[in-house]
């Protein structure tokens, strides 16, 4: 028997990798003059949580996409 679920398991997680990356990539490019325009945050500080931030966030949403592409090992029924 198959698992109708899969599939869409499988879009959402892909879905969801996705918005990570698009939204890591908006904060690593837009978050530091953002926070120091609009939040009135110092410019090194701005920096500081801005870049880190947005690579963190694109590297989460990347690794949630090579772990949903990763063979999952075969489960024997005897």
């Amino acid at each position: 028997m198959t698992d109708r679920r899969q599939p869409t398991l499988q879009i959402m997680v892909r879905g969801c990798s996705r918005l990570l990356l698009w939204a890591g990539a908006a904060v690593f490019l837009f978050g530091e003059p953002f926070l120091h325009q609009i939040g009135h945050v110092n410019l090194i500080v701005s920096a500081a949580i801005g870049i880190p931030g947005g690579i963190l966030v694109m590297l989460l949403g990347a690794g949630i996409a090579v772990a949903s592409k990763s063979p999952k090992p075969e489960q024997n029924h005897d």
